[in-house]
């Protein structure tokens, strides 16, 4: 089975692992494609940025609040959002690591389905 696009991973990870409702597999061309999508549709991501938090670890005191916050910025890029989901980071089981990982461009029918079925 071939896509249009590429698979991507998309994870809210924790310390003690990922859950089921933790993870979507999305098709699209790129990051900025997600990142765009985000963007325009932050309601179907709230769950996962309510749980990152970006952190600039050579500011310690800088905090912008969760991905969740940060999205409500009207002047937000995507560019720019790529660079705020990059800097979370897991800490314990209070924040979550949310990550884009790239799978493949073709993937066969069973591999598919162990994927969508988690």
């Amino acid at each position: 089975m071939s896509f249009l696009g590429n698979l991507y991973l998309i994870t809210s990870l924790y310390v003690e692992g990922m859950y089921p409702s933790s993870f979507r597999v999305v098709e699209a061309e790129s990051e900025l494609e997600i990142a765009q999508h985000m963007l325009n549709h932050p309601s179907q991501w709230q769950w996962f940025l309510e749980r990152s938090y970006p952190r600039d670890w050579q500011r310690p005191s800088w905090s912008r609040g969760s991905l969740w916050d940060c999205i409500q910025d009207p002047t937000m890029t995507p560019q720019r959002w790529l660079e705020l989901i990059d800097m979370t980071g897991v800490d314990g089981d209070s924040y979550a690591l949310l990550n884009s990982l790239f799978i493949k461009s073709m993937l066969s029918n069973s591999l598919l389905s162990i994927l969508t079925l988690g």
